[in-house]
């Protein structure tokens, strides 16, 4: 019997190191799963509206921060996979993306992503972040990245292409 308790008290001891070390682990993936969640996870029906900004009107996404296009794609098909898509996080909608104030309804659209999912586009173009805007802010018109330009949209669907600087 005496046995049995000795190794009872390893295996509470074994565990109690094994939560100690998984813990902060799961922490780590759940703030990860949280960030990305803010960046491109899909939203039903995601929302574009229209702010003013440096470069004037421009679309903004439903999470607050400005929606850019990229040179590199070809019609309404992505090019933006991969590296390119952990910068440049896809705005991605589980419906039918909605108008908000000063979008042209008649622009909005969905174009099939290689996984399956739905990304906005507007005036064919499909929209993405950048990873390290913030809300309200553009940071990062018309970067040279990823073998192509970046660049804000405007109301009437077309990319500006106003110089911009990148505020890193």
């Amino acid at each position: 019997m005496r046995d049995f308790k000795v190794e009872e008290v390893r295996v509470r001891s074994l565990l109690g190191t094994a939560l100690r070390l998984v813990a902060p682990a799961v922490v780590v993936v759940a703030v990860a799963a949280v960030t990305a969640s803010a960046q491109g996870a899909p939203r039903a029906g995601s929302r574009l509206t229209v702010r003013s900004t440096e470069y004037g009107k421009a679309l903004f996404g439903p999470s607050g921060k400005v929606v850019y296009v990229f040179g590199a794609d070809r019609g309404s098909t992505s090019r933006c996979y991969g590296v390119c898509a952990t910068a440049w996080p896809p705005l991605l909608t589980t419906a039918a993306p909605l108008a908000g104030s000063g979008v042209e309804a008649k622009l909005l659209g969905t174009t099939k992503r290689k996984s399956g999912t739905l990304q906005v586009t507007y005036n064919g173009h499909p929209l993405y972040y950048y990873s390290a805007d913030k809300v309200g802010k553009v940071m990062c018109q018309h970067a040279n990245m990823h073998g192509g330009l970046w660049l804000v949209i405007k109301p009437n669907g077309q990319p500006n292409t106003a110089k911009g600087k990148m505020h890193m």
